[in-house]
């Protein structure tokens, strides 16, 4: 080798020279893989697995070869757009895209809170702390007569008295009366409601009135949010607590609610602990 030649090869500068060049090479190299990936969508069995069952489960049927495509074609779409709303930074500071990611979070902290279902005695004891939950309101059967305020006047008030004396001095006993009073726009007769059922219908006053009216009477005026009202109550049963057999699905769901919520706090407070929260606007107004 000429003594030149080794000199240079020698060279510092040569070496730093040849390691950046193969340093760029590298990263170029990289980054092309990474651009080839980025720019790659697949589709994968899983997908398209994954399609066809969302398809089944709405049309109870598998897709035919050109729905799959079409679907195929959908996600496609999908993803191109979505990568490109990500390249142009359209996710970012987008309240409903936030709001959406948070929520995609606690669906995973709900996943991971690791709460089972509970053991017949956590049940019992869950039912008897919480027993009015699973108390059913009264139940009433009842008839009424509607007058309309809008259309009598103050004349609603004494045609109502009117008709209660007549009905409570008839003989025998009358427990319904579908030619008096006014037309009205739900039923005349209700079998065994909730009282939650009446206010529904009524509004919870007049529910609240007619749950504890003397059954086997007329009783009036009873106001709703319509006008008067004549009521026979033909029947009531009270409130009662229904036995842990009967409502024990609901027990269960609501002590999974119960603790997964308590489950989560303990997660998020967790997740909390790791950042330095700082609400200035809040301390200027403070200061």
């Amino acid at each position: 080798m000429p003594p030149i030649v080794g000199r240079v090869l020698r060279e510092p500068l040569l070496h730093f020279l040849a390691i950046g060049l193969l340093l760029f090479w590298l990263f170029a190299l990289v980054n092309d893989d990474q651009r080839e990936r980025a720019n790659r969508i697949e589709i994968t069995d899983a997908d398209i697995e994954q399609l066809v069952a969302i398809f089944r489960k709405q049309w109870q049927r598998p897709p035919k070869p050109q729905e799959l495509q079409s679907l195929i074609d959908s996600r496609v779409r999908e993803e191109v757009l979505y990568r490109e709303a990500l390249a142009l930074g359209l996710d970012e500071n987008d309240t409903i895209v936030r709001r959406r990611l948070a929520q995609k979070v606690e669906f995973l902290m709900g996943d991971a809170s690791g709460v089972t279902e509970p053991d017949d005695v956590t049940l019992q004891v869950y039912y008897d702390e919480n027993a009015e939950r699973y108390r059913e309101p009264p139940r009433l059967s009842f008839s009424h007569i509607y007058f309309n305020t809008d259309r009598r006047g103050e004349q609603a008030a004494k045609d109502t008295q009117a008709l209660l004396e007549r009905l409570r001095a008839a003989s025998p006993r009358v427990t319904q009366a579908p030619d008096e009073g006014d037309p009205f726009m739900l039923p005349r007769i209700y079998v065994d409601k909730r009282t939650d059922e009446i206010a529904r219908d009524f509004g919870s006053t007049f529910a609240e009135q007619i749950s504890v009216l003397e059954p086997k009477q007329w009783h009036g005026p009873v106001v709703s949010g319509y006008g008067l009202h004549l009521v026979y109550v033909g029947s009531r049963e009270d409130a009662r607590l229904l036995p842990l057999e009967q409502v024990r699905s609901r027990v269960a769901n609501d002590w999974l609610v119960e603790q997964r919520q308590v489950a989560d706090e303990i997660i998020y407070e967790r997740l909390h602990s790791r950042y330095e929260i700082s609400v200035v606007g809040q301390q200027s107004k403070e200061d």
